[in-house]
């Protein structure tokens, strides 16, 4: 759990002590969907900080997110990945892992996806804290939340005041420009503002398998995005705004285009709005109540011939509602109370030719789900909790699913928590999977049923002094039902099936420690066994070891070194090589919080792959990004 147990270097023993205490008892907001100590959540938690992160050059979420135990992202040339677990379908749809921003619900209505790249609405600068909460919670957010939850805390203005500008430059001619704005008001408003630009024009990729003159490809891997970010908050009210936009020209020759061939692109669009409503404890009872609105949207063109051209176009919006009470009226109760809904009025997804015009594909369907959630965290004595937690859902087309999640929680001393969980999840099949057709990748399924994962669950957190941690996840899950697409031996188009079932087993050990003059570490390790039909899952790791290293060289210098290493892993007919790879950050904070920052991506240059999914039909391994340099400087104002 980066950043969550250890005091900050070069204080007393006495003052380091209090300070631990006080990080033992930092509050996260994910596994409950209300802010309560960390040791004290029913369920196994890693974190990790806005000033650490910095510090090691993170610039996407995704970068953030690859620092926590378990977690492997990858890049399919077209989209980032996520792997938890030793559980990432290559060409899925990520649609088995929940994020959320300050508790609202991201992912998606049409697919369901909520990926951490340049896909996502935020920038890993505007992030206070990336919380994620190890396996199934359905028991308070319903479905999608099978592998786990994700949830971004963002800053207040209060955490960053005044302007801040950054601009970069790196390899592969890449640009950003960013820009934030933090203001605490004296009538207690508080504003963060933020903007980001980024260009690039793309690596030039060797690709020998599609069978081109040249092996290597350039020019076609470029890419734009853009994000806005705005929270306001005045008293109990608070008011967040997001937006994305990117575009990504493909290399890698997906879904039968044609290979080396220029003007196969996508755009992606995401945007959202947030009303929110708190008005803190009054004696035993405290009520919230929050609104969002929120639309997707993706353009896809393909150029399958000489003036033969295919347009995808997807859009969606949808309302969401969550009210929640808290009551403490008991003694050593705290009862939970929620009631969430949400509203997809239209999931349009069309495919067409463009000339000649031939329509292949015009489906337009709805979605509505009602989710009611009751937890009580009860405290049986000064060293035992019980949290049990039960969720009702009502999904239009399928039966009603009940989710219930149960944790024991043993605190022998200050600083240590021992607990045992058990619960069960569930993920009902999205829009896409059942109901896109377009005769050459996917035929629909709009009977396709869900998928349902049980797991029990040991997790041990102990400080072994005031600036070590050793954390201890062990695990075993079911996942029946589990949905992939499935292509007929005879050849042909393939569909969205309910086909496996998934055992894994395994364990994330953590180790982290700060030093005097604030040098920190931290070092993981995860062992993992998932196999459907005894066989192993494709692109499934059996074992994951990374580790990182923030030391101050100097008077105003820093070094942020990160590592991850991986063992090989099965593609859809060869198996993937393992690799190591290391990324370094040297960082110059100079007068007026001036920053001058170079950082290294694969600093050995190695060649490494993630498995290619079933889209790029030519490649069985996508080559993933080579050494690259990117300079910032950073002003404030």
């Amino acid at each position: 759990m980066a950043g969550v147990f250890c005091a900050a270097g070069g204080h007393a023993g006495a003052q380091e002590s209090e300070e631990l205490e006080q990080l033992l008892q930092r509050a996260v907001e994910g596994p409950s969907r209300y802010a309560q100590s960390l040791l004290d959540a029913p369920a196994a938690v890693s974190v990790i900080g806005r000033r650490e992160s910095e510090l090691l050059g993170h610039a996407t979420v995704g970068e953030m997110m690859g620092r926590l135990p378990g977690v492997y992202i990858g890049d399919t040339r077209q989209y980032s990945s996520v792997g938890l677990r030793g559980f990432s379908r290559s060409g899925d749809y990520n649609a088995r892992l929940l994020m959320a921003i300050d508790g609202f619900r991201v992912n998606d209505a049409l697919y369901d996806q909520a990926l951490p790249g340049q896909e996502f609405p935020l920038v890993a600068e505007w992030v206070k804290r990336v919380e994620l909460v190890h396996g199934p919670s359905s028991s308070v957010y319903g479905g999608n939340a099978l592998l786990g939850v994700v949830n971004l805390v963002t800053m207040d203005g209060a955490d960053a005041p005044g302007l801040r500008l950054l601009g970069s430059a790196g390899s592969f001619g890449t640009r950003r420009l960013m820009a934030q704005y933090g203001s605490k008001q004296e009538g207690g408003g508080d504003l963060f503002v933020g903007l980001n630009l980024w260009r690039s024009a793309g690596e030039s990729l060797e690709l020998p398998e599609l069978g081109l003159p040249s092996p290597r490809l350039s020019g076609l891997d470029g890419s734009e995005y853009a994000s806005l970010f705005a929270k306001y908050r005045w008293g109990a009210w608070r008011a967040s705004v997001s937006a994305m936009q990117r575009d990504k020209d493909v290399a890698t020759a997906p879904y039968g285009t044609v290979p080396g061939q220029p003007g196969t692109r996508y755009r992606d669009g995401y945007a959202y709005a947030e009303l929110g409503y708190d008005e803190g404890w009054s004696r035993e009872l405290r009520r919230s109540l929050r609104l969002g609105l929120a639309r997707s949207s993706f353009d896809g063109r393909y150029v399958l011939g000489e003036g033969w051209v295919n347009r995808d176009e997807a859009r969606s919006h949808w309302f969401s509602m969550d009210a929640r009470l808290q009551w403490r009226g008991w003694l050593n109760h705290d009862v939970m109370l929620g009631l969430d809904a949400r509203v997809v009025p239209r999931g349009m997804q069309r495919n067409f030719d463009e000339q000649p015009y031939r329509l292949v594909l015009d489906s337009r369907e709805s979605m509505q789900g009602l989710g009611l959630y009751l937890q009580d965290q009860w405290r049986l004595s000064e060293t035992w909790q019980l949290s049990s937690g039960l969720r009702l859902d009502a999904i239009k087309s399928y039966r009603a699913e009940w989710s219930p999640r149960l944790a024991l929680i043993y605190r022998p001393r200050p600083g240590e928590a021992i607990k045992l969980m058990a619960s069960r999840a569930f993920r009902v099949p999205n829009l896409a999977e059942r109901f896109y057709a377009d005769e050459v990748s996917q035929r629909a399924h709009p009977e396709l049923g869900p998928e349902h994962l049980n797991t029990l669950e040991l997790a041990w957190e102990r400080s072994l002094d005031a600036r070590t941690a050793l954390t201890l996840h062990v695990y075993h899950t079911e996942l029946r039902g589990m949905i992939e697409m499935r292509v007929p031996e005879a050849g042909g188009v393939g569909r969205y099936e309910n086909l496996s079932r998934v055992r894994t087993r395994g364990l994330d050990l953590g180790l982290e420690q700060r030093l005097a003059g604030d040098w920190q570490w931290r070092a993981d390790l995860s062992l993992v066994d998932a196999r459907a039909a005894g066989q192993r899952l494709s692109n499934s790791p059996r074992w994951l070891l990374k580790g990182h290293l923030i030391a101050p060289l100097a008077p105003q210098w820093s070094l942020g070194l990160e590592a991850q290493a991986m063992t090989r892993r099965q593609g859809r007919v060869d198996e993937v090589p393992g690799y190591l790879s290391a990324n370094a950050l040297l960082r110059y904070t100079g007068w007026r919080g001036q920053v001058l920052a170079l950082r290294v991506k694969n600093l050995g240059d190695r060649r490494f792959w993630d498995p290619a999914g079933s889209e790029s039909e030519a490649l069985q391994r996508l080559p993933q990004e080579r050494r690259s340099l990117r300079l910032d400087w950073q002003l404030m104002f």
